[in-house]
């Protein structure tokens, strides 16, 4: 085996860190060869926060060469591609032929390898549930370096290990995608400015089956009256017929992007309880109840306007931290959270709460409830409470998303996936029982030995 580049490493989040042996193999060929030598970690675009794709003991194989659509049926919306492909291939190919990925995360960037990997959920997880809904098929590369189609009924119990199984059942090699038919390029926008988590949960119920997107922002900072103060945002597809005029010309021609960027790591930590604050107050002053018509960019995928937008939280990174709570007591748990954040004062002002479906995968995040996600700036305390939030989430029986993760223990872990991490490791062991595949997280939380 060619000696490979050792490389520092780290998911989006910048932490943590880890220097890595690195290959962006062409072939399968060249990946059977590594697994002969040492285990391997199948990387996308990194774009998971922590430390999914870090292998410090072995190599880490990046899928951005072997990206090309192998197949398409225009009259059903079925496509084939290979694990490299991202989100935005597919825009950019499928969105002016009235096709839509059928469930996107909030960046573009993100190959369909490891969407699958983390069984990606959007906005429209209350209706549609993960990517895995409409992953058809998939071929993995296994420990054997044998060449195995997934499917609902072909290799099924592999095929529900590996959807949120984090990259460490084999290595993706291409799948089939059902897309989702669209008659636009626009979505159709309801705001709502609420003042508390009770309005917010009442607005969830009362929209629930009229709009298949919803996700709403939340202000972490604010105390007092000005407690849980939030912002809805609701949607569906547009058809073309109902575009005002300004709109129709624009949803038939190629969408080009506009970018800024933020060029370094800005050397000190500008995300302060006073910049949070002011920044909070800003988005909710700016935002009006409106309805209005968004471009599917900015109403996915508003950071990936700012390229590299995660140096703003300095070379110390940031922690994404990501929770989903049962729905019965999900207003209760979230309010419970969301006052152990404010109290504690570093606040997040990416704040997102969605509500959840029901969903199959073995090792998937998500199952009915409510999901929040914050983003907290690595620095003095906030493991520690980051950690007081998951004996809030235990209590409550929920858990937290492995693809956001950096700091979840083993304990921790296997407490919160109980009954369903024996059966996945079941799997695992079924079809690599010397642990071929590995990374960093899968030690870090008992998924692989040490």
């Amino acid at each position: 085996m060619k000696k490979l580049a050792e490389v520092e490493l780290s998911g989006f989040g910048k932490f943590p860190k880890a220097v890595c042996q690195v290959s962006r193999p062409l072939n399968i060929d060249e990946i059977r060869g590594y697994l002969n030598e040492s285990s391997v970690t199948p990387r996308g675009l990194g774009r998971s926060y922590g430390d999914a794709a870090l292998n410090e003991k072995g190599i880490v194989t990046e899928s951005v060469l072997m990206n090309r659509f192998l197949s398409f049926d225009e009259s059903r919306g079925i496509v084939k591609c290979e694990a490299g492909v991202t989100y935005k291939d597919l825009l950019d190919t499928f969105v002016l032929k009235g096709w839509f990925p059928p469930v996107t995360p909030g960046t573009k960037y993100v190959t369909i390898g490891g969407a699958i990997a983390s069984d990606v959920h959007g906005k429209n997880h209350h209706i549609d549930g993960s990517i895995s809904n409409f992953v058809k098929s998939f071929k993995i590369l296994s420990a054997s370096g044998e060449i195995l189609k997934c499917s609902r009924t072909q290799n099924s119990d592999l095929f529900w290990a590996t959807v949120g199984g984090m990259g460490l059942t084999g290595f993706i090699t291409e799948a089939e995608i059902q897309l989702k038919k669209v008659d636009s390029q626009y979505i159709n926008n309801k705001t709502l400015k609420l003042h508390n988590i009770d309005e917010l949960f009442e607005k969830f119920e009362e929209f629930n089956e009229d709009y298949l997107y919803s996700v709403a922002w939340l202000d972490t900072v604010a105390s007092g009256s000005k407690y849980g103060r939030n912002i809805l945002y609701l949607g569906n597809h547009s058809s073309y017929n109902k575009l005002p005029e300004k709109f129709k010309n624009k949803s038939r021609e190629r969408f080009i992007e506009k970018k800024i960027a933020v060029p370094f790591e800005i050397p000190f930590a500008t995300l302060n309880k006073l910049s949070v604050t002011m920044f909070n107050a800003a988005i909710y002053m700016k935002e009006k109840n409106v309805e209005d018509y968004l471009h599917y960019d900015k109403y996915f995928y508003p950071l990936d306007f700012i390229l590299n937008w995660n140096h703003i939280y300095s070379k110390n990174g940031l922690i994404q931290y990501q929770l989903n709570v049962p729905e019965e007591e999900g207003k209760e748990a979230i309010d419970k959270i969301l006052k152990k954040v404010v109290a504690y004062g570093g606040g997040s002002f990416l704040a997102v709460l969605k509500k959840m479906g029901d969903q199959n995968g073995i090792l998937s995040f998500p199952f009915k409830g409510y999901t929040l996600s914050m983003d907290f700036p690595v620095r003095k305390g906030v493991i520690q409470m980051c950690k007081q939030l998951d004996a809030i989430v235990l209590d409550y029986d929920g858990r937290t998303y492995l693809t956001k993760d950096s700091i979840l223990d083993e304990t921790t872990f296997k407490k919160m996936y109980d009954g369903l991490w024996q059966k996945w490791l079941e799997i695992k062991i079924k079809y690599d029982p010397y642990y071929k595949f590995s990374s960093n997280l899968g030690r870090r939380i008992g998924l692989c030995p040490s």
